[in-house]
């Protein structure tokens, strides 16, 4: 498994500079919050300290910080279950959310800029979305988190691990009309580096592969590492959590070994032709895309979800009023709900929609 980084004697001063300015910081936000309702003030809180560590912290601050190994070690004792791990070689692993269901599995891609490792409430969220399933539907669904490897690894390594994945769970029964896949931010764009690997193999991989259509494929938040800043950036970069020069420092580290003639697969909206994703409804049967009108990444997920459209009639793009990054699913680490999200139930209703195409084609 990926070790993390030892860090100089510099970066831990700097790393517990950082920690240890937090409560002051926090402190004041809490005070000057009081007069903004737009939120609860433990969204609010916890908003503001990630953006607030994120700004201050190196690619390996982060990862020496925790690890997706330790997050779902956390995770698992909060709920109370025991580990259900499949090694799958290349560094690479499935974490289960409870025990091994593979009538049909949802494998899940975390976020975390390439750079940071799966946080315990984003394991937690699909397992609330699992068990909504089964509670409102009847049906059950495996989750499986994919532990990939993280920056300085670029393309196609997470690729590769990515396709080891599906592999593995071919391998053990599950077909790929029952094989959901579901992802944050750049676990977005990891989804569609393996869409795009179907359409346009990628000839630096082991082996060729050939798969029958997923069954569904969930964005949330997608980050394509586009290039250019958009208008979005600019105006929303004051609302969201997610600072849009990290997502600069953080892209420009991944793609910056990557040759031109491979940035497609990383960055579709500045390089795929206009008929990149030709048959990619013979690749996935359904997609939906989630974003915020307060992201960073507004303008570029609205342009590639339109790319989307034009290739697949079986595209749905939620966008939530004044939602930042990934909103739903930070709401989950901020614990600031008192019942479920609105989103929730929109992407448990888009499952069992998956689910009910699933059972017209059995």
């Amino acid at each position: 498994m990926p070790e993390a980084p030892i860090l100089t004697f510099g970066e831990k001063v700097s790393l517990n500079l950082t920690l240890l300015q937090m409560p002051f910081f926090l402190l004041y936000v809490a005070l000057v919050s009081r007069f903004n309702a737009r939120r609860p003030l433990n969204r609010i809180l916890f908003d503001k300290a990630a953006r607030f560590v994120l700004e201050r912290m190196s690619i390996r601050q982060l990862q020496s910080y925790s690890s997706t190994a330790k997050a779902y070690s956390t995770w698992r004792k909060q709920v109370g279950i025991e580990p259900v791990v499949d090694d799958l070689g290349s560094d690479a692993a499935l974490m289960w959310a409870g025990s091994r269901q593979t009538e049909r599995v949802l494998i899940y891609f975390h976020g975390g800029g390439f750079a940071g490792p799966l946080s315990d409430f984003q394991i937690e969220y699909w397992y609330r979305i699992q068990q909504s399933l089964l509670e409102g539907h009847g049906r059950n669904l495996g989750v499986a988190v994919l532990q990939y490897s993280l920056i300085p690894k670029v393309f196609p390594t997470q690729l590769n691990q990515a396709i080891l994945a599906v592999k593995h769970l071919l391998s053990i029964g599950v077909p790929t009309s029952n094989i959901y896949l579901a992802g944050d931010s750049t676990g977005g764009n990891l989804i569609v580096q393996l869409l795009s690997h179907i359409l346009h193999p990628e000839v630096s991989l082991s082996e060729k592969w050939l798969v029958t259509k997923f069954a569904g494929a969930c964005l949330v938040s997608p980050w394509l590492l586009d290039k250019a800043a958009t208008s979005s950036e600019v105006h929303n970069d004051a609302f969201d959590l997610a600072p849009a020069k990290c997502l600069a420092m953080w892209r420009d580290a991944y793609v910056a070994n990557i040759p031109d003639s491979k940035r497609v697969f990383v960055q579709p909206n500045d390089f795929a032709p206009a008929n990149w994703f030709m048959g990619l409804d013979q690749v996935v049967n359904r997609i939906l895309v989630t974003v915020g009108t307060h992201e960073v990444l507004l303008d570029s997920i609205q342009v590639f979800s339109e790319t989307l459209s034009k290739s697949h009639g079986k595209v749905e793009v939620d966008t939530q009023e004044n939602g930042v990054h990934c909103d739903f699913i930070f709401d989950v680490g901020a614990k600031s709900r008192k019942g479920s999200h609105p989103m929730d139930q929109k992407v448990v209703d888009w499952f069992a929609k998956c689910i009910a195409d699933e059972d017209s084609e059995a």
